[in-house]
């Protein structure tokens, strides 16, 4: 990822925990509904925010991003999952080594089309076969989005990050479920599922429910 944005998310990276705490319900669902001591990897997991529930529901899980600051938020936090700093694009882990995965806010972040996919395939590599995993992206189809750029498109936007002093540009590639399915089976995933989700307003998000094939 190009350093401006790994230097936002460093610096952003305390002010995002004090402002981001709340657990999504589609994510805590995926968790409860996978057996009981999954190895789940938590891929560009910010703050951690989902390892409680991931730890709740009995499950050992490895929490990874290329924040620095926030892995030591989260290796205090939670001291029961194991953290892991490195790009998404390049995972310093074994094939085939999780049950599950989450992939929560992170994928769109990634800016350009090359980095989505290396992170993609990266995460089809690191799921044994038959193993499952949420994504979920802002959508496109969002309301606050619609009217811009050419509508049923994807779009390319920035967002700053404007709590506590901050004024920090994020790059977000809002999807739509064609464009998401599309990347997702490329990588070579079953797309089980693309649903919107509300998470602060109308279907401001996409999940998909993926599987690595047997």
């Amino acid at each position: 990822m190009p350093r401006s944005q790994h230097a936002v998310w460093e610096a952003i990276a305390s002010s995002f925990d004090r402002n981001r705490t709340r657990t999504w319900p589609h994510v805590e669902a995926f968790l409860r509904g996978l057996p009981s001591g999954s190895r789940v990897l938590d891929l560009m997991g910010g703050n951690g925010r989902h390892l409680a529930p991931a730890l709740a529901a009995g499950h050992r899980a490895v929490w990874l991003d290329f924040s620095r600051p926030a892995s030591h938020i989260v290796g205090k936090r939670y001291p029961e999952a194991a953290v892991v700093v490195a790009d998404a694009t390049r995972l310093p882990l074994a094939d085939a080594a999780f049950d599950a995965c989450l992939f929560v806010a992170g994928l769109h972040s990634l800016p350009t089309t090359a980095a989505r996919a290396e992170s993609l395939a990266e995460l089809h590599r690191v799921l044994r076969p038959g193993g499952m995993a949420q994504v979920t992206v802002w959508s496109r189809d969002a309301p606050r989005f619609r009217d811009q750029g050419t509508l049923g498109e994807p779009l390319d936007v920035v967002i700053p990050w404007k709590s506590d002093g901050h004024d920090a540009p994020r790059h977000y590639f809002l999807y739509t479920p064609q464009a998401l399915t599309r990347e997702l089976e490329s990588a070579g995933f079953l797309v089980e599922q693309v649903t919107h989700a509300t998470v602060v307003a109308a279907e401001d998000n996409l999940v998909a429910q993926v599987r690595r094939p047997t």
